[in-house]
């Protein structure tokens, strides 16, 4: 019997690793389930990147192949919300082998502080991006204070 030593460090599936061969499990799981991804009209949220400036709050949707009149946004009681639904566009006469894109509505709500002019919010949606900009109020922005040298 031969004996070899081996390096726990290379020899460990790394959590990169472990992560993707789970994530594989579970797309063929549900392939094999639900016939190579066609049933993708669960619940599903598109991606969104919120930042603050100086002026505003913006928040930037992902929504490729949206069209201004399939999204909605609200504002009520301190929570904006934005709202829409991609219909499934299969067709009949195609044989999918794979469809990765997601179907059915979506809603994602995201609290506001007392500090936004919520009679001010505009929206805009170009190239696939909708981008809602909540301005400041003009007490809540921030102010440079002088320093006095006695």
């Amino acid at each position: 019997m031969y004996l070899t030593r081996r390096n726990a460090s290379t020899s460990l599936p790394t959590v990169q690793h472990l992560q993707t061969a789970m994530n594989r499990l579970f797309e063929d799981a549900f392939d094999d389930a639900f016939g190579s991804g066609r049933q993708r009209t669960m619940n599903w949220a598109p991606p969104v990147e919120i930042f603050e400036t100086e002026e505003q709050l913006v928040f930037q949707l992902e929504l490729p192949g949206f069209e201004k009149d399939q999204v909605s946004i609200s504002y009520e009681n301190g929570q904006l919300t934005f709202s829409g639904e991609r219909k499934d566009d299969a067709q009949p006469d195609r044989n999918y082998h794979r469809n990765e894109r997601w179907y059915g509505r979506f809603e994602r709500s995201f609290q506001l502080p007392i500090s936004v002019d919520f009679d001010k919010i505009s929206a805009n949606l170009q190239h696939g991006i909708l981008t809602v900009a909540v301005p400041k109020k003009e007490e809540a922005k921030a102010r440079q204070i002088p320093v006095k040298v006695d």
